[in-house]
């Protein structure tokens, strides 16, 4: 009797320990919830380039001369390949938890009901490429709706590419992001462009602060964001707070700069809409939502789908696998130019979202919430819910969690209730690993003994419970690349069997999972070729992780699950920084291996079908392509072959895998340096399409080596006559991880 009563209180410590502790750090380190669960700057492959609708009128003094003119610092010399940003590193974001219900929040959720008398109009306003801007905006609003004395509204700079009469507000608090290397996000280019122009009102007594995002990795950090806020200051507009320059998601500097801005608002005399007698910011932004947006990331585009075509000759399963998408753009009034890209929302495999349901444990057919950045669908939805597999299909991305998703797996871990449940969670556990249950590898590369179940009878915490908890307590502390070594072999479904003993809400779950973002791949046709019709090229992506064959999102999504009839989403992302020069007869040199061909397919088209039509004299065109084999994967090689026998191109080849020795595009570069330095010296447009981690990089180390053995003045001139062609935009990059 005494041995049953000491095992009780054993166990009563045991499982009341861990809760003591988990309720008190939630009560004394709570971080402050998020508005949205919407995640930004996904690492998936995407690149930079954009239309929707005709391309607009450029204003004289547009906003990217106003960039060059408004940075505040000196730029460090150029690297090889520096862009290493947003779109490919995710930051731990511990301090910024999401609530769950937030992350969930329906995307038809009822507005308030108009602002109070004694409340004060405040004006948050955002630019963003893929999200977070937005997120922090959402995030701002809801503290200052917290204090009771503002009515924020939220603004998007893409909603307003005509402009905003920011001489009718008092305080306007700014969230933008830079996309590329130092130019504002596509869809609110335009917005700023009106920002940087005559037309742009004085904006003498606003009070404005600026949260600039950036990555440091770029040569021009978080250069949007400075011009913005150089802008608002030109204008005569004060400051009332500093503007907060953040390298990619630091939450900490972000949550700082929002405290600082409330803070601020909150001592400044702002006038309330009763003693300003009437809202005329109101009435625009009632004004501005009857408007309907144009097609673009969160109002997709369904064309349908007119042609699906191999191009390479596949022999074996490590055989490179391209295909020519064509999408029918109907009656959408979408144009493109060449350098822009199509963008598509895609939906995950149906196998992963099983797989992940299963993991889960939960009823595929559970109704969740629409999340709040879900895109607009082609039938509206006539409720705030949808089945939990329709979710995991077009919100959710399966692939990459967000770290905070390790600290939520922590703080659920609990001891089961029976050696059954313990039994079941270690089996389900050692195969998830490939493992016997006797057998049972764990995450640090530990044994469970498979005699756990022994431990429970006996009143003891099951050695593989330690150890998987001990594991997330490494993982949390080690830092933020460690944590994106652990995530990047896995997915999702992999997380959560690393970790079974882990009971977390699914709501929970879904909080720490990032939104499925839209792919983007460089458009391969010309509107003079079929002016409805857009072409795009595409690799599909097929890999090995963790013993597991694994599948590309999007790309197998095209090849594998769309056909001939079937409707998609796409939009046009305007890519006004790769584009052809003005002058036809300016020589064009192109180097795009793989499927970075396919701009320059699209720039040949639109050359050559121009002068068809009565067009001026054409300059050179130089193209240097590279793949594996020429029997393989030479995409459209046909075609470069006739256009090379019409005297219509210079073609290089460089087929990598073909001879015993490896040759690549930057070989064949040096190899013609001299052609290469005459053509540059006659005011060609020097263009770089494909993989920044390796290709760009190393072209661009070639194109220097040209540059400083033909010029004979050293690497710093090199470099210096490279920071010209740049700056005169002759030297475009349209490059992606």
């Amino acid at each position: 009797m005494e041995d049953r009563k000491n095992s009780t209180w054993l166990w009563a410590g045991l499982i009341g320990a861990p809760v003591a502790w988990y309720v008190c750090s939630r009560l004394y380190n709570r971080p402050p919830p998020k508005e949205t669960s919407f995640d930004a700057f996904l690492r998936p492959c995407a690149k930079m380039s954009k239309p929707q609708g005709k391309e607009r009128q450029r204003p004289a003094a547009n906003f990217s001369a106003f960039l060059k003119r408004s940075e505040q610092a000196q730029t460090p010399a150029r690297q090889a390949a520096s862009f290493s940003s947003f779109l490919r590193k995710q930051p731990n974001q511990a301090q910024a938890q999401p609530a769950a219900a937030a992350a969930a929040a329906p995307a038809g959720a009822a507005a308030d009901a108009g602002p109070a008398p004694e409340q004060k109009p405040v004006a948050v306003l955002y630019g963003t490429e893929y999200g977070f801007s937005k997120e922090i905006a959402e995030k701002l609003i809801g503290k200052l709706k917290e204090c009771g004395q503002f009515w924020p509204r939220l603004l998007d700079m893409a909603d307003h590419a005509e402009g905003y009469p920011l001489d009718s507000e008092q305080a306007l608090l700014v969230v933008c992001s830079t996309q590329g290397d130092g130019v504002p996000p596509s869809e609110a280019r335009e917005f700023c462009d009106w920002l940087a122009g005559d037309l742009a009102p004085k904006v003498a007594g606003l009070s404005f602060s600026v949260c600039a995002l950036g990555d440091t990795s770029y040569t021009h950090f978080c250069a949007c964001g400075k011009a913005v806020d150089a802008r608002l200051e030109a204008l005569g507009g004060a400051r009332c707070v500093p503007r907060a320059d953040i390298n990619r998601e630091d939450w900490k500097a972000v949550d700082a700069w929002i405290e600082a801005a409330v803070a601020s608002l909150l001592q400044l005399p702002l006038k309330t809409f009763a003693q300003s007698s009437g809202s005329a910011s109101s009435a625009v932004l009632q004004q501005s939502t009857q408007k309907q947006k144009r097609w673009g990331k969160q109002r997709p585009y369904y064309g349908t789908v007119v042609a699906i075509e191999g191009l390479c000759n596949i022999r074996s399963a490590e055989d490179k696998d391209t295909i020519r998408v064509e999408v029918d753009l109907g009656d959408s009034a979408l144009t493109y130019i060449p350098g822009d890209a199509l963008g598509i929302l895609p939906t995950n495999c149906p196998q992963v979202v099983e797989e992940l349901i299963h993991v889960l444990g939960a009823d595929g057919e559970a109704q969740v919430s629409v999340p709040a950045w879900h895109y607009e669908e082609a039938e509206p939805r006539s409720g705030t819910t949808m089945p939990l597999h329709e979710a995991l299909s077009k919100c959710y991305d399966l692939r990459s969690p967000k770290p905070e998703l390790l600290q939520l797996l922590l703080s659920t871990i609990k001891v089961p209730a029976s050696p059954q449940e313990l039994h079941t969670l270690e089996n389900g556990y050692a195969s998830s690993n490939g493992k016997v249950h006797e057998e049972a590898e764990l995450p640090n590369g530990k044994l469970a003994n498979g005699h756990a179940a022994n431990g429970l009878q006996n009143g003891h915490m099951p050695k593989v419970l330690q150890l998987q908890e001990e594991r997330l307590r490494e993982l949390l502390a080690s830092g933020e690349s460690s944590i994106e070594a652990y995530f990047e072999p896995r997915h999702v479904a992999d997380v959560l069997q690393d970790f079974s003993f882990a009971k977390p809400a699914l709501t929970q779950v879904l909080g720490a999972l990032r939104p499925l973002l839209p792919r983007l791949y460089s458009i391969s046709s010309s509107t003079l070729e079929a002016e409805r019709r857009v072409q795009i090229t595409v690799a599909t992506v097929r890999y090995q992780s963790l013993g597991r064959a694994r599948i590309g999102v999007t790309s197998t999504y095209l090849a594998e699950r769309l056909k001939v009839g079937d409707k998609v989403p796409v939009y046009i992302h305007k890519n006004p920084d790769f584009r052809l020069p003005a002058d036809p007869a300016r020589p064009i040199i192109m180097v795009g291996p793989g499927t970075g061909l396919a701009p320059f397919r699209a720039f040949m088209q639109e050359r050559l079908l121009g002068r068809a039509d009565g067009g001026a004299k054409l300059g050179e065109a130089v193209l240097y392509f590279g793949c594996r084999r020429s029997d393989q994967d030479y995409l459209y090689g046909d075609l470069l072959e006739s256009w090379a026998a019409k005297g219509a191109l210079t073609l290089f080849t460089a087929f990598s895998r073909q001879q015993a020795h490896k040759v690549y595009v930057q070989d064949r570069l040096r190899e013609s340096g001299d052609l290469v330095w005459r053509l540059l010296e006659a005011g060609a447009h020097f263009y770089v399409c494909g993989d920044a981690a390796h290709m760009a990089g190393a072209v661009e180390e070639a194109l220097l080596s040209i540059i400083e053995s033909s010029q004979g003045n050293g690497p710093d001139a090199a470099r210096v006559y490279l920071a010209e062609l740049t700056a005169q935009q002759r030297y475009q990059r349209d490059i992606w991880y």
